[in-house]
C-alpha cells in the first residue's frame, strides 16, 4: 500500500506506512524534527550528506533532521517502508544504546544486514507492522518503544563489534548539544545566520560548537546553518512563493543575493530549480 509520505502529523508519536517514494524521487525529504527509519526492499542511489550511496534490498537508513535525504534514482518495483517518530519517542528508544551508536548514525547512516540478520529483520518488522496497525491497547506506544529498542540493541551490539576499526569516540554530551542546535536552526534560521547567534544560544563557544560538528559530523556550524538554508529557500520555490517573499521571509539583502547564494550551494538559480522541479 503506497501512502503519502509527507501527510504526518509531527505532534505523532509515530507514523508508519509503505511507499514507493517516486512522487519524492529527485526532491529532498523534509524530515523536519522528526527521526526517520527507512526500511528499503529493492535497489536505489541516494545521497546523504552530500555524498552518494547505493542501498540494497534489506537495508536501514536512519535518517536525523540534518541528514536532508534525496532518492536520485530506484529500481521500477523499489519500495519502503518507512517510519517517522518524535523527539520525544526517539530519546526513549536511544537512551539504552550506548553513546558510540548513536555517532555511528551519523557516520555510518546505512546498516547493511546480512543473510541471517534480514530474516530476524522481517519477522521484527512484520511483528511490528501487525502491533501498530492491529494493537490499541493502553500500552502500545510502549510496546512500538520495545520492539524499535529490541532491534537498536542488536544492532548496537554489532557496532560494537567493529568499532576499534572505526577510531569513533562519541560524547553523549556533545551529541545532545548537536541535537539542540538542530532544534534551534529549525526554529530561528529565518531570522539568524551567524555561528555566533546559535553558540550563545546553546551557552558554547563558536570554536567549541565547530569543534563537535566537525568531529561528529565533518562539518562546519556555518555549512550546516547554510544547508538549512537551502532547504528553506527550496520549500518556498516548490510552493510557489515569489522569489522577493523567500529573499525577504530569510532576511537576505535582496533577491540577486539569494539567488548567488543558492546556486553556488546547488549549481543552479532559483529559476532553474524551480523549473526542474515543475517539470519534474
Amino acid at each position: 500500500m503506497n501512502v503519502d509520505f509527507n501527510n504526518f502529523d509531527n505532534k505523532a508519536d509515530f507514523h508508519w506506512g509503505e511507499t514507493n517514494l517516486q512522487a519524492e524521487l529527485m526532491q529532498t525529504l523534509e524530515v523536519g524534527n522528526s527521526t526517520l527509519f527507512f526500511f528499503i526492499y529493492c535497489r536505489a542511489t541516494t545521497l546523504l550528506y552530500n555524498k552518494k550511496h547505493t542501498f540494497r534490498k534489506g537495508d536501514i537508513l536512519i535518517a536525523n533532521w540534518d541528514m536532508h535525504p534525496v532518492f536520485l534514482s530506484m529500481s521500477k518495483n523499489f519500495s519502503t517502508h518507512f517510519c517517522k517518530m518524535s523527539d520525544e519517542v526517539f530519546y526513549e528508544i536511544f537512551r539504552t544504546v550506548s553513546s558510540t551508536f548513536c555517532q555511528f548514525t551519523y557516520n555510518y547512516p546505512i546498516f547493511k544486514l546480512t543473510i541471517e540478520q534480514s530474516h530476524q529483520h522481517k519477522i521484527w518488522k512484520e511483528q511490528l507492522v501487525w502491533l501498530y496497525e492491529n494493537y490499541n491497547g493502553e500500552n502500545r506506544k510502549q510496546l512500538i518503544i520495545n520492539y524499535f529498542q529490541s532491534l537498536m540493541l542488536v544492532v548496537d551490539n554489532e557496532i560494537l563489534k567493529i568499532i576499534p576499526l572505526l577510531t569513533l569516540k562519541a560524547m553523549p554530551r556533545q551529541l545532545e548539544i548537536l541535537r539542540e542546535f538542530g532544534a534551534l536552526l529549525q526554529t530561528n534560521i529565518k531570522e539568524h545566520h551567524d555561528v555566533k547567534f546559535y553558540a550563545k544560544k546553546l551557552l558554547i563557544t563558536p570554536y567549541y560548537l565547530s569543534t563537535i560538528t566537525s568531529k561528529v559530523m565533518q562539518e562546519t556550524p556555518k555549512s550546516l546553518i547554510d544547508k538549512q538554508l537551502i532547504q528553506e529557500i527550496k520549500k518556498g520555490i516548490l510552493i510557489n512563493t515569489p522569489l522577493k517573499v523567500i529573499a525577504d521571509e530569510l532576511h537576505f539583502e535582496d533577491t540577486s543575493y539569494m539567488s548567488r547564494f543558492f546556486k553556488r550551494h546547488t549549481q543552479q538559480t532559483p529559476s532553474e530549480y524551480r523549473a526542474k522541479s515543475n517539470y519534474s
